[in-house]
């Protein structure tokens, strides 16, 4: 189910189901993301949903994140890593998927990561548990 302006499901009686690339997400997901509800948000997926409604670049200005460093993803050529400061504690990687999607492009996606990483490649490694330099002879990342 998937619908970008309303609800994917309306019922007779008025109830609605809201859901975003097949994950169900609360109404505001789809009628009015913000980067203060998302921040306010314990579940990572409908965070995501939320992020992927707005934009990543969007979100990025709305929500003030400063780049920290970018560099080229040896584990996905063409593709950049991008790693932004979030909060003290936290930092947020941004990556290409390397697998293509059923629609033919390639999702952008943020892992958070902690804090005291400040390379893209260590932290890319860091979300397989490898070293940066054993993430970068990564010859494909899925």
């Amino acid at each position: 189910m998937h619908c970008a302006d309303g609800p994917a499901v309306r019922y007779a009686d008025g109830w609605d189901v809201y859901a975003w690339h097949g994950t169900q997400v609360p109404s505001w997901v789809i009628t009015g993301p913000d980067v203060h509800r998302i921040a306010q948000e314990a579940n990572v997926e409908v965070r995501r949903c939320a992020i992927e409604r707005i934009g990543w670049a969007s979100y990025i200005e709305q929500a003030g994140l400063r780049l920290i460093a970018a560099a080229p993803d040896p584990g996905n050529p063409g593709s950049e890593l991008r790693l932004y400061d979030m909060r003290k504690e936290t930092k947020v990687l941004l990556a290409v998927n390397g697998s293509v999607e059923r629609d033919g492009h390639r999702r952008r996606y943020g892992l958070t990561v902690p804090g005291f990483l400040n390379d893209p490649l260590d932290a890319a490694g860091w979300t397989y548990g490898l070293s940066a330099e054993q993430y970068s002879l990564l010859v494909r990342r899925t």
